[in-house]
């Protein structure tokens, strides 16, 4: 995250209770181990390619059954693990190389700009201040569109899974012949839509194009 573009997202999809810090901080561990407890998100930014090992157990997720309760030892301490806890790592580092025992733990993820990506946000920035309402229905349908694909792959995921759990005629089981029928006419009308926001989407680009040459000199 070279150009702190996670960092600037993290902050502003957590808000106010997201706890910032760094391992050159000496509480650093302090508040983790509250953020673990309270379920509040937690930010490590500044990190390096080796990172401190008290936040081992936290990156091996290794939680304990204590009757009804899952707990992690941090240290000498045992904490009660929140379910709604999440924990961001941000490197500068351009291009990080990050050992196994790290990256098959972590969702590492590239924010490093381009110039072509840099463009699209400054052409963004652009439009936004000329035409408001372009961008806000720019921005309506590229949630529009990635939520109706996510709808998809969900319907899809549910018909796969109760097809492995059908068990004799797949026709006997009328839970899933109309589970089958509704995910069909789901699917339909979720298409018809994606085609129509693509085809909006598509006016929209072309509308928000003539401020490109901005975007480019900027």
């Amino acid at each position: 995250d070279p150009q702190a573009q996670a960092n600037k997202w993290i902050k502003k999809m957590e808000g106010k209770q997201l706890k910032i810090t760094d391992f050159s901080a000496k509480d650093f561990l302090r508040q983790l181990e509250n953020a673990i407890t309270f379920g509040t998100p937690y930010l490590l930014q500044d990190v390096e390619e080796e990172l401190d090992p008290s936040i081992a157990p936290v990156l091996n997720k290794s939680l304990l059954k204590v009757g009804t309760r899952e707990v992690i030892r941090l240290g000498d301490k045992d904490l009660d693990w929140s379910k709604d806890f999440r924990m961001y790592l941000t490197t500068k580092l351009a291009n990080p190389h990050y050992p196994p025992e790290i990256s098959t733990k972590t969702t590492i993820v590239n924010f490093s700009v381009k110039e072509e990506g840099l463009e699209a946000q400054l052409l963004g920035l652009v439009v936004q201040k000329e035409e408001p309402a372009l961008e806000v229905q720019k921005s309506k349908l590229v949630v529009e569109v990635a939520n109706g694909k996510r709808k998809i792959i969900e319907l899809e995921d549910l018909i796969l899974k109760m097809l492995s759990e059908t068990e004799g005629s797949l026709l006997d089981d009328e839970n899933l012949v109309t589970t089958l029928q509704e995910s069909k006419e789901t699917s339909t009308a979720v298409t018809k839509k994606l085609k129509v926001a693509e085809v909006t989407e598509k006016k929209i680009d072309e509308a928000r194009s003539g401020y490109k040459p901005i975007s480019i000199r900027a």
